[in-house]
């Protein structure tokens, strides 16, 4: 479906870097006709046209979600609520799978996703011994909100065979009390091993997810988003089914998780860049490392207070970075989910020894997360056009958890926009979401003020204007999946997918753009979404 819309008395962020003075614009057959003064725009006024006073708010092309899991996010409206806030404590989370205990047959699986250990007051992650006395017929995951680990009760263990004889799987970690007995804390792969478990959804329930989860990113104001990880042939069935239909809610651009995939992807001759402005094939991806909050992200120097501990590979890292090369010298755009300083400077390595093999002007290889960055590394992505994906919200989200693990010193170029800018690196914004939220506006905030959810401040220095957020969250999206000629800025023949707010922008303290409400988001000039 295409539409016109005329929006005319407001103040246009038209997805450039510098300020602009439009207060109109013109979306003709689901393309942007105009952008200018009201009276610019009313010349494109038709019969068939649908006129918007904006009434002084701010209008801006719709955001786009460089990195989060739309299926994800479909699935977790149906799974037990785990995130602070709502939940307080261990068990507040406990009471919410009794909760749904309740509501479940005996022997099905209860699914709880999005506690973070940092922000609870206990100060821990929960245990099987927390779940079981709430859930002695039910195999139970509790997934952390990075989602690299997981908390199974003891039914779950069970069905996956995990006891206190089974090993630590490669690149994964089972927590063991002093017995040796398994807490339920598993750690990476040891994760993925009752994962494993849970039945796969139907292509039906994964159509279903995907349905969910663009209502809730048409209330964010987001039209376009990378889904990070296709792994399965139903999930590719469910994304192209959909758009065959034509009710692919999202402009979706899909990583391809490759790890033993890559061949078959050749020989079927699937490339980045197939598809077209609402379902394309994105970059060949794999994992290097985990997260920081769970003290899995790979570095090169220790964590605090474990001396120890340098965080894991998920793989051999050789074997890693050939994968890489790989990819490379078979025609895709190549990322990896690269969190730590080791695994970004193998990630690197990766990259420069594949465009040395084959020299690639415009490859645009990606660093999914790109989180602990040293001036070296900054030196190393600037030299190759290497394409950061900062996840923007994570300052605001997991900023103490940052601190605590690894001290100051370590996070000064964590999601460094201000930095990245000034080296012209482009760096697109992202939540990676369902880990949190899926609000842009959030993100938005992160970059302009660096202040986490309880007011602390990270290296002011890396702050960015509202017009350098809003690019980061529309162009640099677009340019990180070859698509900035067909969206990202407010241009005329441009995708008409534009995102009205509740006030102007401008008016707007830094510190409360978190809080601003989308009031509408309209999708190639039909309204998708409208505030009540």
């Amino acid at each position: 479906m295409t539409g016109d819309l005329i929006l005319t008395g407001g103040h246009v962020l038209t997805g450039h870097r510098t300020p602009s003075d439009a207060t109109a614009l013109a979306i003709r057959h689901g393309r942007i006709a105009c952008v200018g003064s009201d009276s610019d725009v009313l010349s494109w006024k038709t019969s068939d046209s649908q006129l918007i006073d904006l009434r002084g708010r701010s209008i801006a092309p719709a955001f786009n979600d460089a990195h989060c899991h739309i299926m994800s996010v479909g699935f977790m409206a149906r799974e037990v609520d785990a995130r602070t806030p709502p939940n307080r404590t261990v068990q507040d989370i406990v009471n919410r799978v009794a909760e749904r205990v309740k509501s479940t047959d005996k022997g099905l699986w209860i699914t709880a996703r999005g506690y973070d250990q940092a922000r609870l007051e206990d100060q821990r992650h929960p245990t099987r011994d927390d779940l079981d006395p709430v859930s002695p017929d039910h195999p139970v995951i509790l997934i952390r909100a990075c989602g690299h680990i997981g908390v199974a009760n003891s039914k779950a263990l069970e069905a996956a065979g995990i006891d206190a004889n089974t090993p630590d799987p490669e690149g994964g970690t089972i927590d063991r009390d002093t017995s040796g007995r398994p807490t339920g804390v598993l750690r990476e792969e040891a994760n993925k091993l009752v994962r494993r478990t849970i039945p796969d959804p139907t292509v039906e329930e994964i159509r279903e997810a995907l349905r969910l989860s663009g209502q809730e990113y048409y209330s964010q104001g987001v039209t376009s988003a990378a889904e990070a990880g296709i792994r399965t042939a139903d999930e590719m069935a469910a994304y192209s089914s959909l758009h065959q239909e034509g009710s692919l809610p999202l402009r979706s651009y899909i990583m391809m998780m490759i790890d033993e995939r890559l061949e078959l992807l050749k020989e079927l001759g699937i490339r980045t860049g197939f598809g077209d402005d609402m379902l394309r094939i994105g970059p060949a991806k794999i994992f290097l490392d985990g997260s920081i909050g769970g003290r899995t992200a790979r570095m090169s120097q220790p964590y605090e207070d474990e001396d120890d501990n340098l965080g894991l590979w998920m793989q051999d890292p050789q074997l890693m970075k050939q994968k890489l090369i790989d990819a490379h010298l078979a025609g895709f755009q190549c990322c990896a989910h690269a969190i730590g300083d080791a695994a970004i400077d193998l990630l690197l390595s990766a990259f420069e020894e594949a465009l040395e093999q084959s020299p690639r002007a415009d490859h645009r290889h990606r660093i999914e997360h790109s989180s602990i960055l040293r001036p070296d590394l900054l030196d190393r992505i600037q030299a190759i056009n290497a394409i950061p994906i900062p996840g923007t919200t994570f300052l605001h989200s997991f900023q103490k958890a940052y601190v605590a693990n690894l001290g100051m010193d370590r996070i000064r170029y964590a999601y460094a926009m201000r930095e990245f800018l000034n080296r012209g690196i482009v760096a697109a914004a992202s939540t990676d979401a369902p880990v949190v939220s899926t609000s842009a506006m959030i993100g938005i905030k992160t970059m302009m003020t660096r202040l986490s959810e309880e007011g602390d401040e990270l290296y002011a220095e890396e702050q960015i204007t509202l017009e350098e957020a809003i690019h980061a969250y529309t162009w640099a999206g677009a340019y990180a999946s070859f698509e900035e000629s067909i969206k990202g800025t407010l241009d005329p023949g441009k995708v008409g997918d534009v995102v009205v707010l509740e006030t102007d922008l401008r008016g707007v303290e830094p510190a409360e753009m978190g809080t601003v409400n989308v009031d509408l988001t309209a999708m190639n000039g039909e309204i998708v979404y409208q505030r009540a």
